[in-house]
Order: structure tokens, then C-alpha cells, then sequence
């Protein structure tokens, strides 16, 4: 029998993407409409996102035992999360490995890619209200696709050029970085928007509660299993986190951040190999 956790959680940042669906909508009559869940453009993972995906896959579940482990998996509502938890879920089953069905999986599109077996969670997911908006922090070449034309709101027009202005003159080179570095700055434009300290202390602490209710629950099971909660999301919610605990906001495609609550309810976080005991 092998020595570790019982139980334990393991965020993965989805794998390499298209993002089609916020083109697609950028590229509409409406490039500013809110996020819709069960309209998206799939798949999504381009052939290296699903190659990288199945490599990490393959690495990660290495780490598992058939006789002693079951694994458990949820997603964030986007697509290109849902396709990843997908391949690792496939992985899962080609190692002879157990899953967990959940009992609902709230998602028609999570219930097609992964047959039932991934379970969509609001606090993994994103929900922009306005798609447009929510992508003013990335590179250039992720605002290809936007119909100029239909964005009719010259009180917009003059904060986003404001806005693009100060990412473009910094330019950290993806989504997330430019999140990490100019967040704070782009709300003072957008107070709409949250900035990297808002969404850590409002959606990476729900990440932290729900590690802690599902491994409660899982204690609480009398499962003869080690449960392991494989969960898979997106960047923006985990480098202010990452930055504050490891003094690296960077968390890369398919990269895994593992946690695990003790008995005395402290929270301990693993990422490459370093460990540390987060206060949230």
C-alpha cells in the first residue's frame, strides 16, 4: 500500500485553445454579449492543447493506484476545460483507474464530451458578463475577430483605447500575465471589471471552500478509496495566489497545482514541487 494523502484536490489550467467561441462572438452583430454556456463553438483544444493534455494526463495519473484511489472530476463551464478534463477522464479509463459519476452534471455539453462522468462548478468557471470587455487584456492577435462596427458606445470606444494603450505599451505576451500586471490599472478605467485582487479573494477563497467541502465529503463517505477531486479551470483566478505563496503568478497550459487539507484544516498547496500552507 502506498504512503500519501487519503484525499486531495488537483487544478489543472486547461490545455492549449482556439478560443473560438469568444470569436465568434467578437465577430457578431453582438461582440459584447454575455458568456453562454451552452453555446459554444467545439471543439476547442487545438491538436497540440490535446497532444500536451494527454502527455500531462498521462504523467499525472502515473501518480495514482488502481486498487486505492478513485477519481472524481470537475470543470469549469468553458469548453476548452470541459475537453480537457475529457482527455484526462479517457486517460483515466485506458489506466483501469476508477471515476466517480456525479449524481447531476449541470452542463448538456459536459454531459455530451464526457458521458456523464465531469461535473460543471461555478467556482471553477468564468461567466464573463461581456465578452468583448473581459478580453481587453489579451495580445493583440486574440482581437482579430472583433466587428468594430457594431460597437456602438463611443464612451466605450474611449475607455478601451485607454485601456489598450496602457497593456499594449507592456505587453506580458498572454491573457493572464497582462491580467496579473494591469489589472488594477484596466478597473480604474472599467470599474466594472475585477481586478487580480478581487477575483482571488472572491473566486480563488471559493476554489479553497469547495477543496474543503469536497474533501470533508469525501472523509465523511466511508469511500475505501482515496478520493481525488481532479478539477480543471483557467488562469485568471490563480496568479494572484500563485504570486502570493510562490512569488510566480505564471501557471502554464495543462500545469497542475495540487491541494490538500490535514486534520488540523490547514490548506497545503504543491506546485512544482515546492509546497507551502496557504491561509485562506
Amino acid at each position: 500500500m502506498s504512503e500519501g494523502p487519503k484525499h486531495s484536490v488537483d487544478f489543472t489550467r486547461h490545455g492549449k485553445a482556439k478560443y473560438a467561441t469568444y470569436s465568434e462572438v467578437q465577430g457578431s452583430e453582438n461582440p459584447r454579449a454575455q458568456f453562454d454556456h451552452e453555446n459554444q463553438v467545439a471543439p476547442d483544444l487545438t491538436r497540440e492543447g490535446c497532444e500536451l493534455a494527454e502527455r500531462s494526463a498521462r504523467a499525472l495519473l502515473a501518480n495514482f493506484y488502481v486498487d486505492e484511489d478513485v477519481l472524481f472530476f470537475a470543470s469549469s463551464n468553458e469548453v476548452r476545460a470541459i475537453e480537457t478534463a475529457n482527455i484526462y477522464r479517457k486517460v483515466a479509463h485506458e489506466m483501469g483507474i476508477e471515476i466517480s459519476r456525479p449524481k447531476n452534471v449541470h452542463s448538456s455539453l459536459a454531459e455530451e464530451v464526457g458521458e456523464g462522468e465531469i461535473r460543471v462548478v461555478d467556482s471553477l468557471s468564468i461567466n464573463a458578463p461581456d465578452i468583448l470587455l473581459g478580453n481587453v487584456f489579451s495580445p493583440d492577435s486574440h482581437l482579430e475577430s472583433v466587428n468594430w462596427d457594431s460597437v456602438d458606445d463611443p464612451d466605450f470606444l474611449e475607455r478601451w483605447e485607454k485601456a489598450r494603450k496602457i497593456i499594449n505599451a507592456n505587453d506580458k505576451g498572454s491573457f493572464g500575465a497582462n491580467f496579473f500586471e494591469h489589472s488594477e490599472a484596466i478597473k480604474a478605467i472599467f470599474p466594472e471589471l475585477q481586478d487580480a485582487e478581487d477575483i482571488y479573494n472572491q473566486q480563488f477563497k471559493n476554489l479553497i471552500r469547495l477543496a474543503r467541502f469536497g474533501l470533508k465529503k469525501a472523509n465523511e463517505s466511508g469511500h475505501s478509496k482515496n478520493v481525488r477531486i481532479l478539477a480543471f479551470g483557467h488562469e485568471n483566478y490563480m496568479g494572484w495566489a500563485l504570486d502570493k505563496y510562490f512569488q510566480d503568478n505564471e501557471i502554464t497550459n495543462c500545469e497542475t497545482v495540487h491541494i490538500e487539507v490535514d486534520e488540523d484544516e490547514r490548506v497545503h498547496m504543491t506546485r512544482r514541487g515546492q509546497e507551502q500552507i496557504i491561509s485562506e
